[in-house]
Formats: C-alpha cells, structure tokens, sequence
C-alpha cells in the first residue's frame, strides 16, 4: 500500500508537458538499445529491457540501488545456468545441488545476507532465466549480453548525471 502511494504521488508530481518530455527520452533510449542490440548481433534483448525496467520503474533508478541490481541480476542469471547445467551434467546430483544453490539464495535474501548480490533482482533473473520458452529462442548468455548492455548504458547515464549535478552544486 506504501508503495502505491509512492508511486502515486510521484506521477502527479508529473505535468503533462514533463510528462511528454519523460516519454520521448524513453523512446530515444529505447531506441538507442534496440539499434546498439542490433548493430551488436543481441537477439534476447528481452535481458537488457528487464534490467532497465527493474531498475528504472522498481528501483526508481536510485544510485544507491544500481549495483546491487546489477550484481543480483547477474547472481540471478548464474543461478538459472545452475539449474540448467548441472542437472544435464551429473543428473540427479545435479539437480540436488542446483536446487540447495536455489534454497541458499531464498536463505539469503530471507535473512538479508550478502543484499548486493542476493535481492529481488537476483531473483527475477532467476524466475525469467527459466522459463522453457525462452530458453528455445535465446540462452541465458545472449540474455546476460543484453542485460551487460544496459547495465554499461544506464551506469554511464546516471556517472553523466553524477557529473552534471556536481558542476551544478
């Protein structure tokens, strides 16, 4: 409930000319994504767009929670190739080691431990990094191409943004 209200007072604080302005910088950056994606040969930009989204709507794109996010989504994706890997590997064994990987991160994140990398971005990464059909039309390593792509863009926009508001002060 705190965060709907949160999240409501934030839009109002929104005109809609801002509002417009908000709205065409998402459609450059977003543009921008998509033609670097492209220029690179990223097929699953699907990564790089979860990150931002989680990042910029859920994070509301605080400095503070950059890394973090960035590491749990990484720890997230490797945890996903684990559950992946390790079954088709050793078989029974590993899926019982692929799964107390998993049951330790749920510890983790329930008792706070290791919070850069062990969060909820870490563990959407996971959920998302499992999903069957998408592992048909893009592994996890173009998933994790993508997603370090967006990571580089947002990181170097918010050290600009760092910058300018430091010559401003």
């Amino acid at each position: 409930m705190a965060g709907k209200a949160h999240d409501d007072a934030q839009a109002s604080a929104l005109t809609p000319g801002k509002g417009l302005v908000v709205l065409a910088i998402v459609i450059v950056a977003v543009a921008a994504f998509i033609a670097i994606s492209a220029a690179l040969g990223l097929a699953a930009v699907f990564g790089g767009f979860l990150f931002a989204f989680y990042f910029t709507g859920l994070c509301h794109a605080a400095p503070d929670k950059f890394l973090p996010a960035s590491v749990g989504a990484f720890v997230g994706m490797g945890i996903a190739f684990a559950l992946m890997a390790l079954p088709a590997s050793f078989g029974t064994a590993g899926m019982i080691a692929a799964l107390i990987v998993v049951l330790g991160a749920v510890y983790a994140l329930i008792m706070g431990w290791a919070p850069v990398a062990i969060n909820h971005a870490t563990m959407l990464f996971l959920t998302v990094g499992t999903i069957p059909a998408l592992q048909e039309r893009g592994t996890l390593a173009e998933m994790a191409l993508s997603c370090a792509l967006a990571v580089g863009l947002i990181g170097a926009a918010l050290a600009v943004a760092r910058v300018r508001a430091s010559k401003a002060a």
